[in-house]
């Protein structure tokens, strides 16, 4: 094969990846746009409802049912994602769904014995005890929805995907908010219409992915045994590393609550919140559009050509998400001013601080994509592990000195360590390379956008959110030109596209 057949061969897989991302981020765009639009909505009415006291208090409860969660179904949610394709190949979806059933029911039975056996001790949660029952149920939902979720992804079936996250989270939102006005003007309440939202479509999911409660069957208990033990073997290492990912996100709250007071849990947990869901807007979609992608090509293409896409999906993240940490570094505190209540504004400044830190976690998240389709989950482990130490460390320090602004300080950097670990060891599986000359003008143009844009934005408007609209356009429009200029978009190669596109018509 010659050179030009080779090069034409790479571009074309290229190429499919990006219409397939770009299709794909679309479809799973609008399942998270609208859901995170629907959460920033209400951190700005649960912000102003409750006190920042009630808040944090609220904010601790969802977190730990969400670490819970977690304990119980990533290793399952990530099993499927890594071998469902194979089945898929081998024509086996039948014996895979079948053993995926009488997986799910043991996985019932030992969420219900658990929360059977911690109610005895209820009453040692003092304050939090009125939250138990409806978080047994809570973690029970978000698992099946967690389960059932990852099924709809594998299988390419993005627009039911979408349908159920919208649903769910306009559900979720309305019950809270009728049982708050209605029933109990408590922070409980949100919990209530957290299950509630979920419960009442998690019948259709179960249709819409094939499965039921016929699929069940005791006569292939020596499968499932097997099935399990493939997605133990595969999934447990997995499960140590999101609780890592639980304790590096979440520990600061708690040390928080512990080394300061609930009040200082409020406050960064409601600004953790608007950095989560702005982020969230752009880095869920293209994860996870990018993941099924990536693990599709396991066995079909060879490692060098996996590692290209890996960088290629990692390139595109950088190049939207740091221009958002521009205009969120520039109008943090108007930000805090539209969605915030007032005793809550006070933490802006943490506001960037996270943003950069989610950016690095989230690049980590491309970057171990190799360690995954090499089943290298105990390595990924060890390295969140370090990063998980490296943050409680530094809140031990940082935290009694500088309350949630030294704990944001310490989420960025042990944020930061986790892809650099990521980077270094990769060239002992699947080789992650960065383009640095990329990054570079990128972050130059990030750069000069702030700066620009930072010193017109009192001249903008006198009212917040026309500043904000006014500011991100021209920043946007700032942004795109330099990167022409800089060559990092070729103009020539979006023009024949289009004119393609019109030539078609």
């Amino acid at each position: 094969m010659n050179n030009s057949n080779v090069a034409q061969k790479e571009f074309n897989h290229v190429d499919n990846d990006a219409k397939r991302l770009s299709r794909d981020t679309l479809t799973y765009g609008i399942a998270v746009i609208i859901p995170a639009l629907i959460g920033i909505i209400s951190i700005s009415i649960y912000t102003r409802i409750f006190s920042v006291e009630a808040y944090g208090e609220y904010n601790q409860v969802f977190n730990t049912t969400l670490v819970i969660t977690t304990l119980f179904s990533q290793w399952i949610q990530q099993s499927i994602q890594r071998y469902r394709p194979l089945y898929r190949d081998k024509s086996q979806l039948k014996q895979f769904d079948s053993n995926l059933m009488n997986l799910l029911v043991l996985m019932f039975l030992i969420i219900v014995g658990f929360g059977l056996v911690g109610g005895i001790f209820k009453e040692l949660l003092g304050r939090y005890e009125s939250y138990y029952w409806i978080c047994i149920l809570l973690v029970l939902t978000q698992f099946t929805f967690l389960v059932l979720g990852a099924l709809l992804q594998s299988d390419f079936k993005g627009k039911m995907y979408k349908n159920y996250n919208l649903l769910t989270a306009i559900l979720k939102f309305a019950f809270g908010l009728l049982l708050i006005f209605y029933v109990n003007r408590a922070p409980v309440s949100i919990v209530y219409g957290l299950v509630l939202g979920q419960l009442i479509l998690l019948i259709s999911m179960f249709r819409t992915t094939g499965l039921s409660i016929r699929l069940i069957k005791i006569s292939s208990l020596g499968e499932s045994l097997t099935f399990i033990k493939m997605f133990m073997t595969y999934g447990f290492p997995m499960v140590g590393w999101f609780i890592g990912t639980s304790i590096l996100n979440l520990a600061d709250r708690y040390m928080l609550e512990s080394l300061g007071t609930i009040k200082d849990v409020g406050v960064y947990s409601a600004n953790y919140s608007i950095v989560s869901a702005s982020l969230g807007l752009l880095t869920t979609p293209l994860l996870t559009a990018a993941h099924p992608i990536i693990m599709n090509k396991v066995g079909k293409l060879p490692d060098i050509e996996i590692g290209k896409t890996i960088t290629y999906f990692t390139r595109i993240y950088l190049t939207i998400s740091l221009p958002l940490l521009a205009f969120i570094a520039v109008f943090h505190k108007e930000i805090t001013q539209l969605f915030l209540g007032e005793s809550f504004r006070e933490g802006s400044i943490i506001i960037p601080i996270l943003f950069l830190g989610l950016i690095f976690w989230n690049v980590g998240m491309y970057g171990h994509k190799g360690y995954e389709i090499r089943e290298k989950t105990k390595v990924m482990l060890s390295f969140i592990v370090v990063s998980a130490l490296v943050n409680i460390i530094l809140n031990l320090f940082l935290i009694p000195s500088y309350g949630y602004i030294g704990a944001a300080i310490a989420t960025l950097i042990s944020m930061g360590i986790y892809p650099l670990l990521i980077k270094v060891f990769s060239y002992k599986y699947i080789t992650w390379r960065i383009n640095l000359l990329s990054i570079l003008k990128v972050v130059l143009t990030t750069i000069i956008t702030a700066l620009v844009v930072g010193s017109l934005k009192n001249f903008l408007s006198n009212y917040i959110f026309f500043q904000l609209v006014f500011g991100g356009g021209i920043g946007l429009i700032i942004y795109i030109s330099l990167l022409f200029v800089l060559k990092e978009i070729d103009y020539q190669a979006i023009k024949k596209k289009v004119t393609a596109k019109f030539a078609k018509r």
